[in-house]
This record gives structure tokens, sequence and C-alpha cells, in this order.
């Protein structure tokens, strides 16, 4: 459930010192502590902005994940590695998070987060408790910050909401003209397949279809996806039989997917997926007739099918429908009607691409992921 706007004053007096703590502790600059001010206030303002879609059970975590990327935002090659690593180390032996965890909140799989914890502490000495140490005289000598001024927060994010509503807006108007998209109106519609569409609705919940194995169901204009017992398989206007991997009795680690496109050969081999039997959602951008984006990807490991599923690309939300073979496996497939730009794909590459949260009847965050790295 969604919060109400009035309640994000309270909740940001209450956590501001522990996030300017923790910004302080990221940004690594006793001498500059202006730049964890100026990093708390860009993350409030932006948690602000959408705090009526942030469900009630998921706070921490937006905030987390706000926090940490507008500290790598901007940052590239060396520079953003090293500020990834010691991000890393400050939500595992600060905030006191578990290594999945982590991999949920950066989008990336587990063995890279646990990659870079181990990197990191060495160059510390090795020593996790001597970092914990270190971490808490730099929390404790830190004064409180005033100079983050709450009502001024409010005043910005609230009208970084009314732009990106604009924005939005703006997109949809495009969408509905006639021949723009190849036919954007069957895009929204979603094609054959039952349901409400997908949108950016604060609390839209998936519609959800059961298909027979090998069904086919026409996602948007021009793609297709249908399921069998060993995992997904879909054909695009670029590409023809796409297929990813899933063993049937969950035994394996994980999965595979294998696909090229017809500008660029990304015919590699890819690991996507986590530990077995933890609950995990992967994410694939497939391009359209170089004008747009579907988005689609394969959850598993959960004990029921997902009452919503939402992709997130920048500060943009989008409903995802699911598709589930008959039984109830524990696994299946979701995909976005909406399409995602170029520009809106490259944009949020900066921050390790789209990621999706899988949410259960009662509306708390089961999986979470992303672009494999």
């Amino acid at each position: 459930m969604p919060h109400s706007p009035d309640d994000f004053a309270p909740y940001a007096h209450t956590s501001l010192p522990r996030l300017h703590t923790t910004a302080h502790l990221l940004s690594g600059t006793p001498g500059a502590p202006g730049e964890a001010t100026e990093l708390t206030r860009r993350t409030l303002v932006r948690v602000c902005a959408r705090w009526r879609r942030i469900p009630r059970d998921d706070v921490d975590f937006y905030v987390r994940r706000s926090l940490v990327k507008e500290y790598l935002r901007g940052a590239r090659g060396r520079t953003r590695r090293a500020k990834a690593q010691r991000a890393v180390l400050v939500l595992l032996h600060w905030e006191g998070l578990r290594e999945a965890e982590i991999a949920q909140l950066l989008g990336w799989s587990s063995g890279a987060v646990r990659s870079r914890a181990r990197r990191g502490l060495a160059v510390h000495g090795g020593d996790a408790e001597r970092l914990r140490e270190l971490f808490a005289e730099a929390a404790a000598g830190l004064v409180p910050s005033d100079d983050v001024p709450l009502d001024a927060v409010e005043q910005r994010g609230r009208a970084l909401r009314r732009r990106r509503r604009g924005a939005v807006a703006a997109a949809c108007a495009l969408l509905l003209v006639p021949g723009v998209v190849f036919g954007a109106d069957r895009f929204m519609s979603g094609g054959s397949t039952a349901g409400s569409g997908g949108g950016v609705s604060d609390v839209a919940q998936s519609p959800v279809r059961i298909v027979a194995p090998g069904e086919r169901v026409d996602a948007v204009p021009g793609v297709q996806v249908w399921l069998t017992a060993d995992g997904k398989h879909w054909s695009t206007p670029e590409a023809q039989n796409l297929f990813l991997d899933l063993t049937g009795d969950g035994s394996e680690s994980g999965y595979k997917y294998r696909h090229s496109y017809q500008k660029g050969d990304y015919g590699n081999d890819s690991q996507v997926g986590a530990e077995s039997g933890k609950p995990t959602v992967s994410v694939q951008p497939d391009p359209l007739n170089n004008t747009s984006y579907f988005l689609s990807g394969l959850y598993r490991g959960l004990s029921a099918d997902p009452a919503r599923v939402e992709v997130t690309v920048e500060d943009r939300r989008i409903t995802g429908t699911v598709l589930t073979l008959a039984g109830s496996p524990g696994w299946g497939v979701w995909y976005a009607r909406t399409p995602l730009s170029p520009e809106e794909l490259k944009a949020s590459s900066v921050d390790g691409g789209p990621t999706v949260t899988v949410y259960d009847a009662a509306g708390k965050a089961v999986a979470r992921g992303g672009a494999a790295e």
C-alpha cells in the first residue's frame, strides 16, 4: 500500500540523522561535509517525488537504493568501480545488510556483491571488525546536520513529481497519435492478452494469465511469448525463437539465455539467476524495429504467483503482465506492455539498467533483479 503524502515529513525527520551518516561514510570526505549534506538532500528530494508510490513495508529499501544511486550517479569507469566497492562495504559493514539484500538493492548478482566485498575488505587490511570500528568512529565524530531543510526538500520533490507527470502525459499522448510506434493503440492494449494496461499506476495489480505449454501469447505487436516446462520462449521482429532455459526440478543454481540481434552480436552465454530455491527475477530488453524496446523476464523460486510485477526505469514505474503455466510451478514470465525508448534504456544503463520487483498478494516485495553484470 502506498504512503500518504503527509507521511513523508515525519519519516524524513526521523531518518535524517542515519541517512546523513551513511551519506558521509559513502562520500568518504571528512574535510568536505557539504558533499554528504548535498547527497542527503538530493536523495530526499527524489524519495519525496515518488513517495506516494513507495510501498509501506519497503520504504527503507527504496531510500537506501536512492541514496546509492545518487552517490554513483555520473561516475564512470574506474571511479565508478571504486565507488561501487565502497558502497558495498558501507551497506555490508555499517548498514548491516546481507549480501543477498545488497544484490537486490543494487540489481547485481550475489556473486558480484561478494567479489566487491572481498576486494574492498582486502584494501582495508582484511579485518572486517576493524572496518566496522572505523565506520563507527567516523559516525561518532559527525556533527548532526541542520543543513537539509525539509520544507525546501518537500517543495523540490513536489515540483519534480509534477514535471514527471507532465513528461509521462506527453509520452502517452505521443503514443496515441495514429501511426506512431507501429500501432501504439494495440501496444497499449496488449494484443490478445487479457487485463489492464501496463501504465504507471501506483497500485495497479499485474494481470496474471495461466497458459498451457506451448500456448503462444501476443504480448505486443510483433512479439509472441510462450512457455514450456523447461523455460521461456519468445520471438520479436528483430530475432526469432529466443529461449531462456529453466530446469523443471530447480536443481540447477541458475538459468542461461542466448540471443543475438540483427544490429550487433550478443550471442555469448550469460548467467542470470542465483542460488537454488531463492526467489529471483531477470530483465531482458529486446529491440523492436529500431524504435523501442520490449521488456520481459523470468521469475522463479516463488511459493505462489506474484500479484504485481513492477519495472523501474530511472524514476519511471511500469506494471508488468504475468504468464505462468497451470499448476503454479513457482516460476513464470513477466513482460511490459509499455515500450521503452532507446533513450530511456541508455539513460538507465548508467545505474545498471532497468530493475524489476515482484510483490506478493500482501504487497510485500518477494524478489528483485535486473540486468546481470
